[in-house]
């Protein structure tokens, strides 16, 4: 089994973006079916060390597909360099408390929601299992734009196709040049996927044809004719002589 971890969240829907993440098992992607659920509980756990319990709320939401509440506390050092957790504000009306940072965890929907200034920025990070076919799995590497215009939460750039192996997949990840661009920001990913499925998709199909014209037409994604719209580069990428005629 695979899981990807996708979190959105933001201010408000103007700069919200959203980042992916292929969760690991004792080092592998490939995660044994009965494991998925501590695969899930240690990745939240990660995050929230402070949390008494919090592995095993986890695990216990999503065997009873309930949900919990907890407070989001702000990581300081002392003096000496060691780590403490500092209470964040928490006000009670009406016999409800609310926190200024907390989180909940949805064992039914496989959700972690996290909001902070009470309530008014918020992100939720959704779990994603799938279980590919060996004979289908593949590695895709991509640039991710994070928040690259009002409204758009992410735009995935892929400029090299569908990786066998994983080894060939993370070397590449990490030589892959980012644009500079001083907004929006950009982050290498590296994900699993369903060959068979993302070859019919349209997003895969627009970044083959882009990465068909950068050949043809003697071009990298590093170019001017780049853009990080990938129907947008292509109709760029028309507009140039070949290399053979240039």
């Amino acid at each position: 089994m695979y899981i990807t971890a996708s979190t959105y969240g933001g201010i408000d829907w103007h700069d919200s973006r959203t980042i992916h993440e292929q969760l690991k098992s004792n080092g592998s992607y490939n995660i044994e079916k009965d494991k998925v659920p501590e695969a899930i509980a240690d990745d939240i756990a990660g995050d929230f060390p402070y949390v008494e319990d919090i592995r095993e709320k986890v695990l216990q939401a999503l065997s009873e597909k309930s949900c919990f509440h907890f407070m989001v506390k702000s990581e300081e050092k002392d003096n000496m360099g060691n780590v403490l957790y500092k209470d964040c504000a928490v006000y009670e009306d009406d016999g409800q408390i609310y926190y200024e940072a907390g989180a909940a965890f949805d064992g039914e929907k496989m959700t972690l929601t996290q909001e902070y200034a009470f309530g008014q920025v918020s992100y939720t990070t959704s779990y994603y299992v799938e279980d590919i076919p060996d004979d289908q799995l593949g590695y895709i590497v991509t640039e991710d734009f994070l928040a690259p215009y009002k409204g758009i939460p992410v735009v995935q750039r892929m400029y090299h196709d569908i990786f066998d192996g994983m080894d060939d997949a993370q070397s590449y990840a990490e030589s892959l040049r980012l644009h500079e661009f001083q907004y929006p920001t950009s982050i290498v990913t590296l994900l699993i996927c369903n060959r068979e499925k993302i070859s019919q998709d349209e997003w895969y199909l627009q970044q083959k044809e882009a990465m068909r014209l950068m050949e043809e037409k003697g071009q990298t994604y590093l170019d001017d004719s780049f853009h990080i719209f990938a129907r947008c580069h292509i109709e760029n990428l028309k507009k140039l002589s070949t290399k053979e005629n240039a």
